[in-house]
């Protein structure tokens, strides 16, 4: 890490992939930050959104979690909160960009994450396909830059998600509330809610977190 990093923005590494044409690795104040097509996946500002959020929607009662699925893995900072909260865990990242990956285990410590397993799939195809052991969480995290593609909100991609969750578990996706996601917001709460007994959300900043029960 570079001192300079408190004074001014570091950029360690740039890089490309089939699905992101810009990644890059900042470093600030001592930390690194992932910027995905000039949009912030990883870092100091996503931890806490996160933690905001499982903090205010009471996650997870009394519920024990021992295996847990997370689409769209990014940097990872999710997973390292995951794996804060439950040590014990096993987690499971998917995501179809094998470049971004290699960024989490080379730049933001996936590499040392205990129990951690990477796979490399379309988050869409994995839920459809996907015939393991069922999951007690379900962590939906998926974007491409600024932007979250349409399939998360479909009904047939939710109903496959409950189809891998054990009885009583539980999804969180992360979601966003700003312009172009006024009408798509409203729309995921009612297809969640007609999968689920309990639906509930949060916002923080321009991001809306649902979590499913």
């Amino acid at each position: 890490m570079s001192w300079l990093s408190y004074i001014f923005p570091q950029t360690v590494a740039e890089l490309s992939s089939p699905y992101n044409r810009s990644i890059r690795i900042n470093e600030e104040k001592g930390r690194y930050k992932l910027l995905v097509n000039g949009a912030r996946e990883s870092g100091a500002y996503i931890e806490d959104l996160w933690r905001y959020a499982f903090t205010h929607l009471q996650f997870p009662g009394k519920r024990k979690i021992r295996n847990i699925l997370v689409l769209g893995t990014a940097g990872g900072t999710v997973i390292h909160v995951l794996h804060e909260l439950f040590p014990s865990s096993r987690i499971t990242g998917v995501d179809i960009d094998a470049v971004m990956i290699s960024v989490g285990e080379t730049y933001f410590g996936l590499a040392e994450v205990p129990g951690l397993r990477l796979i490399c799939n379309d988050a869409n195809v994995f839920v459809k396909d996907y015939t393991g052991s069922k999951f007690d969480l379900v962590v939906t995290d998926i974007f491409v830059g600024p932007d979250i593609p349409d399939f998360v909100v479909t009904p047939v991609f939710q109903q496959r998600v409950k189809n891998i969750l054990r009885k009583n578990g539980l999804t969180i996706i992360n979601y966003l509330r700003q312009p172009g996601y006024e009408k798509k917001a409203p729309k995921l709460f009612a297809v969640l809610s007609s999968l689920y007994t309990k639906v509930s959300s949060v916002d923080r900043n321009n991001n809306r977190f649902f979590l499913a029960q």
